[in-house]
């Protein structure tokens, strides 16, 4: 069983990508840590790399700097996505510059990395790629919530899901897995984005959200990342197209 030695993880400076980060060095691994609006912080294992992943050249630029770093990165953890900043709670309120800004973050960022980083994974024989779902992906009950942007959200990453799985039956003859994990709800420190947008829901609005959740609390993101970096590991060689949800049995 082969371990990962080496990766590049966007989303680097949120939550779920510093937790992400950390867990990585820990278990020795060295890190690009690519990140769009901060660089990621400087650590002992952890190239700090400032790149927006939707553009075609800042992702060349990423792949050029792994070469740099690894020769070959072992594996790629796409954390970088989201619903946006532009609220849309329906249909009718999303526009086309929205669903294409939500679509685009997501999914088109995943094709770029991986035509980016793949191709020499296939040639070494060995990689590992997780990319970063929602169980939103399914759709949501009820009023918006934290997500700004829901129905394209919902899109993309459903979007997501299909394009790791194909992506995991063309590669797994050249011994790479890729799989996706689907979070439900995560909450991070005060100050953070949702949890921000948790707080500002009214209360009976937030006692249903964590009603609908059997586990009784949101998820945190070093369980996120617990699986995140499992399924680098030599332990998961034989998961392989996965979606695994993480959220408390609330799909």
């Amino acid at each position: 069983m082969r371990d990962v030695k080496s990766a590049v993880v966007t989303g680097a400076s949120g939550m779920i990508g510093s937790a992400t980060v950390r867990l990585l060095v820990e278990r020795g691994c060295t890190v690009l840590a690519i990140d769009k609006a901060t660089s990621p912080e400087r650590q002992d294992g952890v190239t700090p790399f400032v790149a927006d992943v939707t553009d075609p050249k800042q992702v060349a630029a990423v792949a050029v700097q792994a070469e740099q770093l690894f020769g070959t990165a072992d594996a790629l953890v796409h954390i970088a996505g989201g619903a946006g900043q532009r609220r849309a709670p329906d249909l009718e309120a999303t526009d086309l510059s929205i669903w294409e800004d939500v679509m685009t973050l997501n999914v088109t960022s995943a094709f770029l990395l991986c035509r980016a980083l793949v191709p020499p994974m296939r040639q070494q024989g060995f990689g590992r790629v997780v990319t970063l779902s929602s169980i939103l992906a399914r759709g949501e009950k009820g009023p918006a919530t934290t997500v700004a942007a829901r129905l394209p959200y919902a899109a993309a990453k459903a979007a997501l899901t299909g394009f790791t799985a194909q992506l995991a039956k063309d590669c797994a003859a050249d011994g790479i897995t890729a799989n996706a994990v689907a979070p439900g709800l995560i909450l991070g420190e005060q100050g953070t984005r949702i949890r921000d947008r948790f707080d500002a829901l009214p209360e009976q609005e937030r006692i249903r959200m964590l009603g609908a959740i059997p586990a009784g609390r949101p998820g945190t993101a070093e369980e996120v990342a617990g699986m995140l970096v499992f399924l680098l590991s030599g332990a998961a060689g034989y998961i392989n197209g996965a979606t695994i949800a993480i959220d408390g049995a609330a799909s």
